[in-house]
């Protein structure tokens, strides 16, 4: 038995490495191992005050701070029976998407470009002054720009807080946000043919995982009260009994072994579920394998720019008289859940807080 190791698998987080074994030279197994370090949030949160539990979280991920800090708020704002006000929730949504809009560019053109150009990295084209290298870093800073006027900066947000939102941007913030906006609109369509034209990517097989995301049943999303996986749905408190999850002995991260799975997240899984439900924004991502995810988080791009149109246009007839955050009640403990599409997955957060006003509990996924 030949034994190859690929070390160190690049690209991907924590540590990664492929092991090839050849037995009497033909392929036998293989084995790719992700060793990420352990992040213990789920503990360390455990005996803190429920308002301290979001600025904590969202330092799970940099890249994904907006989507944690939001996830958690609304578990723990479910928890206490608050309904936050329509402009903090127009806030939000423009900051979820503009973590949104960075996260699919950092993906697509720093991360993929590179290899669909034949080159090791993205240093290699910003030295050619290749053209969808920098308009590719140049609409991760447009996302970034959205992240830090909605919430107060570009990661670990300020501005989300219990109830809703600390303050409205200005006027001439929102404004300058929406001729940038206007311009990328208009270039995305080309950018987005430019891109997919370069991919050459080997013959499909069939994509792993049952499809499984949030959302709403009328329009795409990106929040949602329930998970949607093939054609079935449950209320995202039951998670835990669709995701199985159980720790393995090689790696600091869990399996999913529910009876449902296993399971595909993601800009696909999104896509196909949403075509499912005849919410398609473009055309089909799921006939190209698993390469699909990059068409579909190009096709989530052009919906993203969309939206954010939207919201801007709402704060922009805003009544700014009106209150940012809801009154907030004495924390008499119970369970809150929420789920989010992060950029790369669904995100889950899961909290039991005591009649003090302690976390007992918490399960992140």
């Amino acid at each position: 038995m030949t034994r190859l190791v690929v070390d160190p698998l690049t690209r991907v987080e924590g540590h990664g490495r492929v092991e090839l074994l050849l037995k009497e030279g033909r392929l036998h197994d293989v084995k790719v191992r992700l060793l990420e370090s352990p992040r213990l949030f789920e503990s360390l949160i455990v005996g803190r005050r429920y308002d301290e539990v979001p600025d904590l979280v969202c330092r799970i991920c940099a890249i994904c701070s907006a989507a944690h800090k939001l996830t958690s708020l609304q578990a723990l704002e479910k928890l206490m029976v608050i309904r936050i006000p329509t402009i903090a929730a127009v806030l939000r949504e423009l900051l979820l998407l503009g973590g949104h809009l960075q996260s699919h560019a950092l993906h697509l053109f720093c991360l993929i470009l590179p290899d669909l150009c034949g080159t090791h990295d993205l240093l290699v084209l910003l030295q050619r002054k290749e053209p969808l290298a920098e308009v590719g870093l140049k609409l991760k800073a447009f996302g970034n720009l959205i992240q830090e006027i909605a919430g107060g900066r570009v990661v670990h947000p300020v501005n989300p807080v219990f109830g809703g939102v600390a303050y409205i941007p200005d006027k001439q913030l929102i404004d300058g946000l929406s001729e940038e906006l206007r311009h990328w609109q208009a270039c995305w369509p080309d950018l987005c043919q430019q891109f997919l034209q370069l991919g050459n990517y080997p013959e499909a097989c069939p994509v792993i995982g049952n499809p499984l995301a949030t959302g709403l049943q009328e329009a795409f999303a990106l929040k949602g009260e329930s998970l949607y996986y093939g054609e079935e749905q449950v209320d995202s408190s039951e998670y835990a009994q669709l995701l199985g999850e159980r720790s393995r002995a090689d790696s600091h991260a869990k399996d999913s072994n529910g009876q449902a799975g296993p399971f595909l997240t993601g800009a696909l899984a999104r896509a196909t579920l949403a075509a499912g439900r005849e919410l398609r924004f473009d055309k089909p991502a799921e006939t190209f394998g698993i390469h699909g995810n990059n068409l579909a988080q190009a096709s989530e791009i052009g919906w993203t720019l969309l939206r954010i149109g939207q919201l801007l246009e709402t704060l922009r007839q805003a009544d700014r008289s009106e209150p940012l955050r809801a009154t907030l009640k004495q924390a008499n403990g119970g369970v809150g859940t929420a789920a989010t599409e992060a950029p790369r997955g669904l995100l889950i957060h899961h909290y039991v807080v005591d009649e003090w006003g302690k976390v007992v509990a918490a399960d992140i996924v």
